[in-house]
């Protein structure tokens, strides 16, 4: 993967995974977060700096690639979701 191109200063930015929208570094909690976008398969998604370095973590200790993780995330998260909705099935 390329480096990842950051865009700061963004007032509609937030973060796919962990759905921050304003900074929690504590000197910049007045600004929204730092993003950058992944070109998934489920489309474009907004990740933080926070979540994207993190998913970069896992992958140097895994084989496995940023948009393996990071659709693994999506579908995870796709899950849970449909596993809260109130007339979702139950096993």
């Amino acid at each position: 993967m390329n480096k990842p191109i950051f865009t700061y200063n963004d007032p509609n930015a937030s973060c796919t995974f962990c759905d921050r929208t304003q900074n929690p570094h504590p000197d910049y909690n007045h600004e929204p977060i730092v993003i950058t976008r992944l070109k998934l398969h489920q489309g474009d998604q907004e990740v933080c700096i926070n979540c994207y370095w993190d998913m970069v973590a896992v992958a140097n200790t895994s084989d496995a690639s940023i948009m393996d993780i990071a659709t693994e995330k999506l579908n995870v998260m796709r899950l849970l979701s449909k596993q809260a909705l109130p007339n979702a099935p139950t096993s």
